[in-house]
């Protein structure tokens, strides 16, 4: 018959080992599944929005996505959308060139997750599309400044994303604090029931 102090001594261990058995998942954060356009894409059709679909849900009010052309110029329309774990940008008219999408959002759990994501617009793309304009309209350029000048929220949302973002760190640290903390208890305890386990069976053996 196992002696109670040493099923005490199986428990402990048993229960050390299913917390260090449970720290990868607790640690697991959101990430990007897929982008359309995906990333180093070279597009034949122009893309009248940007889908970036992640592995956890998402907090919209924290979202913020930009899409800017070779020149650094802004491309997005209005604000992200966000359902679940899909997070939407529509875009203005683009035509051939570079483009760089730039995205920072704040997953479910509170974890920040920003990234780039670079794409190309071939040639023949610009003959496909029947609406584009000629560059060098004055009704062009005072569009373009217009739409401009309405993608400029988006900038302060980052801006104030960026102290929630800090935020998220330290709750994300505090939590990993917090198991590290944990574990070093059960350690602790184990090892001092093993020596404990130890000295009851050494004075057992002098008085016999």
């Amino acid at each position: 018959m196992i002696p109670r102090f040493s099923r005490l001594l199986i428990v402990l261990l048993g229960a050390l080992a299913a917390l260090m058995l449970s720290l990868p998942a607790a640690h697991a954060h959101s990430e990007l599944l897929s982008s359309s356009p995906e990333a180093d894409a070279q597009l034949d059709t122009v893309p009248t929005e940007v889908v970036l679909t992640f592995s956890e849900p998402l907090q919209a009010q924290l979202s913020v996505v930009r899409v800017v052309d070779g020149e650094g110029l802004p491309m997005t329309r209005g604000e992200p959308t966000v359902a679940g774990d899909t997070l939407t940008q529509e875009l203005l008219e683009l035509h051939p060139g570079g483009y760089t999408i730039t995205y920072k959002v704040i997953s479910a759990d509170g974890h920040p997750i920003s990234d780039a994501i670079s794409f190309t617009i071939s040639s023949s793309a610009a003959s496909a599309s029947p609406s584009a304009p000629a560059p060098s309209s004055p009704s062009q350029t005072t569009s373009t400044q217009s739409e401009s000048s309405g993608t400029s929220t988006p900038s302060a949302a980052t801006a104030t994303a960026s102290p929630a973002s800090a935020a998220a760190d330290t709750e994300t640290d505090d939590d990993a604090g917090g198991f590290r903390w944990l574990v070093l208890v059960a350690a602790v305890v184990a090892g001092a029931a093993i020596a404990w386990v130890a000295r009851r069976r050494v004075a057992g053996r002098g008085t016999r």
